[in-house]
């Protein structure tokens, strides 16, 4: 039996490279740089030397393309530490429309997630059997991080995707450059169904692309709306007695993270040539 190799997600820091350009309403697509070498994505940007990138936020954060005959590379740099928002715990989501109509019918969730050792070894399964010597091994550690993708539907409500014969699944990587942080997706071109990863238009195409991270989880949500119920209890409690409920209901729950989002449109290149 083959056996299961562990890998370490240590993030790297990074040095930008290429030249920052301005990206203003109107302009034509946006054309994606062709590349017939390998891409490791590993969330460094030393290999998009030569490729410009486009500002979205002046000196906050750009982003730039290249694709191959198979898959679209997108490179997203976050410069400003508040255009970060709560990108940690909510993840970046790529969104895909090839008729150009900048929908959000279909999306790609792309986030780090902790896996305690026994659902580590469960995702290991699907992939191929793991040996009983692996697993021990395994079940020593305290968890592990995967770079995790979700194929989201027209609701943005995540599906079971599905890999298809032949493509190669969408994955992503991230690393520190400073106060930068550089996030680097790989997505295949074609997309045989909705639960599949893809982009969903073939070389040479137009497609809109749209990213969007940051603002409030559910689990945010729901320890805010608890929070506002715990005030109003108190605040009633407070009123029965007597006393000021303002008292109470001034302490609030905090300001609530910024979402973050913007659309660009490319013009994937032709392969071959």
């Amino acid at each position: 039996m083959k056996k299961t190799h562990l890998r370490s997600f240590a993030a790297s820091a990074v040095l930008i490279l290429g030249s920052a350009v301005a990206a203003g309403a109107g302009q034509a697509a946006l054309p994606s740089a062709r590349t017939d070498q390998t891409v490791v994505v590993d969330g460094l940007s030393k290999d998009w030397q030569g490729i410009p990138l486009t500002d979205w936020k002046k000196d906050g954060v750009s982003y730039a393309f290249r694709n191959d005959g198979e898959n679209l590379y997108a490179l997203l740099v976050i410069k400003d530490p508040k255009y970060r928002s709560t990108i940690e715990a909510t993840g970046v989501t790529l969104y895909f429309d090839a008729k150009g109509a900048k929908s959000k019918d279909y999306g790609i969730l792309f986030k780090k997630v902790r896996l305690d050792p026994e659902a580590y070894i469960a995702h290991l399964e699907k992939q191929g059997p793991v040996s009983e010597e692996d697993k021990a091994e395994l079940r020593k550690k305290a968890g592990f991080y995967l770079y995790h993708h979700q194929v989201l539907d027209h609701k943005g409500k995540p599906v079971e995707s599905v890999s298809e014969a032949l493509a190669r699944p969408a994955v992503f990587k991230y690393a520190p450059d400073g106060p930068a942080v550089v996030y680097e997706f790989s997505v295949p071109l074609l997309r045989g169904s909705d639960l599949a990863a893809g982009v969903g238009a073939g070389s040479g195409a137009p497609v809109a692309v749209g990213f969007e991270w940051g603002g409030q989880t559910e689990e945010m949500k729901k320890a805010a709306a608890k929070k506002q119920r715990e005030q109003a209890n108190f605040a009633n409690e407070e009123a029965d007695r007597g006393g000021d409920p303002q008292i109470v209901r001034s302490t609030g729950t905090g300001p609530t993270p910024k979402k973050y989002s913007f659309w660009t449109t490319i013009k994937l290149a032709a392969s071959g040539g």
